[in-house]
């Protein structure tokens, strides 16, 4: 057992067999290729794309937007120099109350920043506002009021009217969508943070230092999830590969057929972890808390919001039936992995028939003389006790 046939004259049970292993093959290899192309993006997204949800332009803030930030922060807390502007307050402020990021004992967790932080443009909607109103005014006047939008200072560019962003959820103590950009993207806007709050004060390689530990951070901070969602695919590659070799005489003996199942028994466990994992870091923490609002207006709809305030998934801030870019990517990308994996999951199954004659074989030969086989069973099976009125005729 464990192999096709001693010879092709066998037939018709050649046939599916190597038919089954073809098909097992082509559902893995498209499996595979959806989870790792899924794995390898879903924490990957270009900041462009939550930048253009936010304010419906996807620029980053620069250098020279930060150096304006703080110099009018400076005047408006009426400093002389650019002292009064650190990085503790710069934290503390574009966290936004994210309780994840600031949980630990240091505060230098920008990577989770809300898009504010990032993303160069302002909403559209603060042009009906006056300028001199900005984020910190907002909350001066009621430090519990939802501040967006805002001006980050009065002198911030806006989008124009034609480009309407979709609303961007609060963190409230999750990773939220920050998690999921590209780290490189994320460390260019963060080092021209740095070089606005501390030119002249630190020189190129101190800055260097702390670029380098940010992007260690936001690697691993990646790390489980990235090392969950793609280990279980290079299992079922592995396990789908040895299984097909049993399928001829040089490897149809231990232990290739032993570990080729345990191989795919393990895939299939890490496909179950990768489907939790995946769905906890979009569905649970991100894309769950969006509305699909559909065709509907107010009062259920207003600007791309829901009447509860949960932002819209399919309608920007001028009530428009758009998909939310960034939201719209997460989706596309959990949807191909676990395609993907339902994908693997039958290529997985398939393979395992492939070793079912090896393993009645090895169960025969090492657990056959303790275990029942099915002719063994009795098929009839006398009661003890006779039915009433089993023979009417003789009442």
């Amino acid at each position: 057992m464990g192999v096709c046939v001693d010879s092709c004259s066998d037939g018709p049970r050649a046939i599916c067999r190597i038919l089954q292993a073809i098909i097992s093959g082509i559902f893995l290899f498209i499996g595979i290729v959806c989870q790792f192309w899924s794995g390898l993006n879903l924490n990957d997204v270009p900041l462009s794309s939550l930048c253009e949800t936010y304010s419906g332009d996807g620029s980053p803030m620069t250098q020279s937007d930060f150096s304006s930030l703080l110099q009018w922060y400076n005047t408006f807390v009426g400093c002389k120099q650019q002292t009064c502007a650190s990085y503790e307050g710069a934290a503390s402020f574009f966290l936004n109350g994210n309780s994840y990021a600031s949980k630990g004992s240091r505060i230098d967790m920008l990577r989770y920043a809300d898009a504010r932080f990032y993303c160069k443009y302002a909403p559209h909607q603060v042009s009906s506002q006056p300028q001199s109103v900005t984020c910190i005014t907002k909350l001066m006047s009621n430090p519990y009021s939802d501040p967006y939008p805002c001006r980050l200072w009065p002198g911030q560019p806006v989008a124009t009217t034609d480009n309407a962003n979709w609303y961007v959820l609060p963190t409230d103590g999750t990773r939220g969508a920050m998690y999921h950009i590209n780290c490189y993207d994320k460390l260019a806007v963060y080092s021209a943070f740095l070089k606005s709050l501390y030119q002249g004060t630190w020189s190129d390689s101190q800055i260097q230092v702390a670029q380098s530990e940010f992007l260690q951070g936001c690697v691993l901070d990646k790390g489980s999830d990235g090392y969950i969602l793609i280990i279980g695919p290079i299992f079922a590659i592995l396990g789908g590969v040895i299984t097909t070799l049993t399928m001829f005489k040089k490897f149809n003996g231990p232990p290739w057929p032993e570990m080729g199942m345990n191989l795919l028994l393990i895939s299939i466990i890490l496909l179950l972890v990768s489907f939790w994992s995946i769905s906890l870091s979009t569905t649970a923490d991100i894309s769950g808390n969006y509305t699909y609002c559909g065709s509907s207006q107010a009062p259920l709809v207003n600007q791309g919001r829901w009447f509860d305030n949960s932002p819209c998934i399919d309608q920007d801030s001028q009530g428009s039936r758009s998909w939310n870019p960034f939201i719209s990517q997460l989706l596309l990308l959990d949807s191909v992995y676990v395609a993907g994996g339902v994908l693997t999951f039958l290529s997985t199954i398939m393979y395992l028939g492939l070793s079912s004659g090896f393993t009645e074989s090895m169960m025969s030969e090492k657990f056959g003389k303790y275990l029942v086989t099915l002719q063994d069973i009795p098929m009839k099976i006398r009661l003890p006790f006779p039915p009433k009125n089993a023979n009417p005729a003789k009442q």
